[in-house]
């Protein structure tokens, strides 16, 4: 069966076929997959690739004027309260800022939660009442607007070991 020498456009027609099979496989499983855009800046990876220096360049700009930094949080999966303080260089709080947090799973942005400050009391904005649906590792962005300076502030927190790291 083998002997004539025409055997190899059967090959050839076998692994075309088997290619266009384990293709046709791979793009189902990666449309299974939960892949997300990532939101570190909170806008998708196109839009800060093309800015990337405006947005470091404004972050530079706004802490040369101000002092942004987390004072408390508890992290607690039914009640999460975190706290920022915001003050000038002179040491003078800052109560007129515009501030939105978004409280994000690292892997998965479609529970993305935002809030405002429940609370500004002489340069502390206060997020209350927050509630996370599960245990683990969360991030905390951030993102202060006084006046035409804007900070982005990334944090990274697990309800598990009550800690927050700065990115």
């Amino acid at each position: 069966m083998f002997k004539s020498g025409k055997q190899w456009p059967i090959f050839i027609a076998v692994a075309i076929f088997g290619v266009v099979i384990l293709g046709y496989w791979t793009i189902k499983e990666t449309f299974k997959a939960d892949l997300t855009e990532s939101n570190l800046y909170m806008s998708y990876y196109q839009n800060v690739d093309e800015n990337i220096n405006d947005i470091l360049e404004a972050n530079i700009a706004f802490d040369k004027n101000y002092t942004l930094k987390i004072v408390e949080h508890n992290l607690d999966p039914k009640n999460t309260t975190v706290v920022y303080s915001l003050v000038d260089k002179k040491g003078n709080p800052v109560n007129d800022a515009q501030m939105e947090l978004v409280v994000s799973r690292p892997v998965n942005d479609a529970k993305d939660m935002k809030f405002s400050p429940s609370k500004i009391q002489k340069g502390n904005y206060v997020f209350t009442n927050i509630q996370l649906p599960k245990e683990g590792r969360w991030d905390l962005l951030l993102k202060v607007q006084v006046g035409k300076n804007t900070r982005y502030l990334n944090l990274k927190a697990d309800t598990r070991k009550k800690s927050i790291a700065e990115f």
